[in-house]
């Protein structure tokens, strides 16, 4: 049968009702997911200022002993003491790249250049890099390069900064008497990078955590081996 006046009326206040919860839910859950996006957002700089202030308080504590003790005794062991400066000035150093990495990366209106890279050239020039490392501390580091590999496009700065960071993460943590071996090959359609090593590895639960900003692993052996979890 027909609707009467009023039934229709009531069918349409009732649809403006659910309309309205429905407005009101959407509202609601578009809030809560806010808040939380600015819990999480306070969550990391709060990390990021502990982490940033601690790699930061024990360099430079070593610096400023070692400046006053030269002052106080120039001649009692001055390149010791450069050394050490040094040393915890390149660790400075290191942090302050990583965290403009960092920076980079974050922003979402960043624009990523693109250009055909050779991969392979790349990694040969940062394992060339880290071979007097590897030494000083012992590790046999390789490197095999197919011949006539194909380009690949993205940021060869961006790239570089990959393999640095898997290579130095690998002979860092590998002791003395170990190897590295970084390969660059192709595979069907691709360039397939591989760093191995057999140091003292990183267990299942601690590979969920890695692409978490600050994150280390919970193994000593790791822990040992300064770091700010950016790598």
């Amino acid at each position: 049968p027909d609707w009467t006046e009023a039934e229709a009326a009531a069918a349409l206040e009732i649809g403006r009702d659910l309309g309205r919860a429905i407005r009101n839910a959407r509202l609601y859950a578009a809030e809560r997911r806010v808040a939380g996006e600015l819990r999480e957002s306070d969550r990391s700089k709060t990390q990021l200022f502990s982490t940033v202030s601690h790699e930061l308080k024990n360099p430079l504590a070593s610096i400023v002993g070692h400046v006053e003790l030269l002052r106080q005794e120039p001649d009692s062991n001055p390149d010791w003491s450069l050394g050490v400066i040094e040393r915890n000035t390149e660790r400075l150093q290191h942090l302050v790249d990583d965290l403009l990495t960092l920076s980079r990366v974050s922003d979402p209106d960043r624009a990523l250049p693109e250009a055909d890279v050779d991969l392979g050239v790349v990694s040969r020039d940062v394992v060339d890099m880290f071979r007097p490392r590897a030494d000083h501390q012992d590790v046999t580091l390789t490197f095999d390069l197919e011949p006539e590999l194909p380009l690949v496009r993205g940021s060869a700065g961006d790239l570089e900064r990959v393999v640095q960071n898997l290579v130095s993460n690998a002979v860092k943590f590998t002791p003395a008497g170990g190897s590295v071996a970084v390969s660059v090959a192709s595979r069907r359609d691709r360039v397939v990078l591989e760093c191995a090593d057999d140091g003292v590895g990183i267990s299942p639960e601690d590979q969920a955590g890695l692409f978490t900003e600050f994150f280390r692993g919970t193994n000593p052996a790791s822990l040992r081996v300064p770091g700010t979890g950016l790598g």
